[in-house]
């Protein structure tokens, strides 16, 4: 992207002033609800809410029009119908916005004459100079900017290193939740909707050359021009990885796309084989891309050598056939290697092969401590999966307790001790370590272990060891992340 663009849509993510348009003086409205959003939020620009009717917004002046505004604004976030939208983007562009996103629907989404001809009115006015996200879009959202979109006041506000672009705005909120909860820090996210100007393309162009972004995930219905498209991937994956959700694939879901955001989608095996052609990551679905910016960010030394280690045999059956799938090795322990870790399980219904059983999924921490630095330091293996069942040792620990007699142990207690040992063997062995927090516990009486799960999965994303809720998400990142 040309330098001159480039610093056009820094200012849009970074902007001076921030025009609203559209419901801002009724409560409940899309615009009202964006206005808050940035309030509550904290942007720390000017904010102009503008409305004819003038008055006031959580204790901010309403202003009647551009004209009254006094300082620069570099962003605009339109509201209105879809028939009232080009006067408007035509008075940004006289009072010299650098760009706006247009939440209003009712453009070439709708498929008919009148919608598609709006929004051919709109590509011809972001020619003149003016950029221009949406329309049918949820808008932008940049911790460094301190803007976000809707409904995103409570995302992060610590910036991070991760993008995100996606035509749906549904996608665009539920990653930013989930990237959160996953302590993935983001740089930005960009719902762009139809993509009358900005789209998939120049979005990644930007990304491309933006400092803050270290990685980039998308979320795709389709695009205008596949090869330009390819290229720019291809650009992209080159010097930063690429994560790729593309939907439409099907019949039905390519119907979907198309009432969605206007956009036409394509068969699997195509966009299969291209964007592994252009070094994209391809995933299928919002968890898959998680997974994998879980494991790009919290494995160090990513390698197909997995030692698989907890409680539940069936669990290390299941997993052996995935890392078969998905071309990742358990390797079976040396004959040495078991002999010592019998040692310290020396009864029946356990195997210490790989995976290794655990029989009770209950263990003192110091025999898990002492087994995972045998594997580590006898072993040629690149990651450790410890696999926790939370309903074993936060329920029905809780239960045997109870029935003989003896106070329950506290909650979480068992998770923080296994917190400090993995902190310990990772920092000592430089070597990778997963945790999978499995939780069956769903009775509503057992509301509290997954409130114990949550609290403990960002205790251990702070000392740098990813928690996944199963062994196939663990899995199926760490096979993503390969060279």
């Amino acid at each position: 992207m040309k330098l001159e663009e480039q610093r056009k849509l820094d200012r849009i993510f970074n902007p001076r002033g921030m025009a609203l348009f559209g419901g801002i003086g009724n409560p409940g409205s899309f615009g009202y609800l964006i206005a808050l959003s940035q309030i509550r939020y904290g942007y720390s620009g000017n904010l102009y809410p503008i409305s004819l009717k003038g008055g006031e917004i959580a204790g901010r002046r309403i202003y009647k029009n551009l004209d009254q505004v006094e300082g620069p604004v570099d962003l605009a976030s339109i509201s209105v119908p879809a028939k009232a939208v080009p006067a408007i983007l035509r008075d940004c562009l006289k009072h010299g916005v650098a760009g706006a996103q247009v939440h209003s629907s009712g453009f070439a989404e709708v498929g008919d004459r009148e919608g598609i001809a709006l929004q051919k009115e709109l590509t011809q006015i972001a020619q003149k100079g003016l950029r221009i996200i949406g329309p049918n879009c949820f808008g932008i959202h940049c911790p460094r900017g301190r803007i976000t979109l809707l409904p995103g006041s409570d995302f992060s506000q610590d910036p991070g290193s991760v993008a995100f672009i996606s035509q749906s705005g549904g996608v665009a909120t539920d990653f930013g939740y989930e990237a959160r909860s996953a302590g993935i820090g983001l740089s930005k996210v960009i719902s762009f909707g139809n993509g009358c100007d900005l789209d998939a393309i120049q979005l990644l162009d930007y990304l491309a050359d933006d400092p803050e972004t270290e990685c980039i995930g998308a979320y795709i219905e389709g695009v205008k021009d596949g090869c330009r498209f390819l290229k720019t991937v291809r650009r992209v994956s080159d010097t930063k990885p690429v994560i790729i959700w593309k939907a439409g694939l099907t019949p039905l879901g390519g119907q979907a796309a198309l009432s969605h955001t206007g956009s036409m989608a394509g068969e699997a095996k195509i966009w299969s084989a291209a964007l592994a052609q252009a070094g994209a990551i391809a995933v299928q679905g919002l968890d898959e891309i998680i997974d994998t910016l879980m494991a790009i960010k919290y494995l160090k030394n990513p390698g197909r050598r997995i030692a698989l280690i907890g409680g539940g045999g069936a669990i290390g059956v299941f997993s052996c056939d995935l890392a078969h799938r998905w071309d990742l090795q358990l390797p079976r322990f040396s004959p040495e290697t078991q002999r010592r870790l019998r040692k310290h399980f020396p009864t029946p219904g356990n195997s210490m092969a790989n995976p290794l059983d655990t029989g009770s999924p209950v263990i003192p921490v110091e025999i898990i401590k002492n087994s995972i630095q045998e594997v580590l330091t006898s072993e040629p293996v690149d990651i450790i999966i410890m696999i926790l069942l939370l309903r074993s040792l936060e329920v029905e620990v809780q239960a045997f307790m109870d029935m003989i007699g003896l106070q329950p142990p506290t909650r979480g207690i068992y998770l923080k001790e296994m917190l400090d040992v993995l902190t310990d063997l990772k920092n000592k062995t430089g070597k990778d370590i997963v945790a999978v927090f499995e939780n069956r516990a769903r009775l509503i009486k057992d509301v509290a272990v997954e409130k114990v799960s949550r609290e403990m999965r960002s205790a251990y994303h702070a000392r740098g060891i990813p928690v996944f809720p199963s062994a196939e998400r663990a899995l199926r990142g760490i096979q993503y992340v390969q060279k």
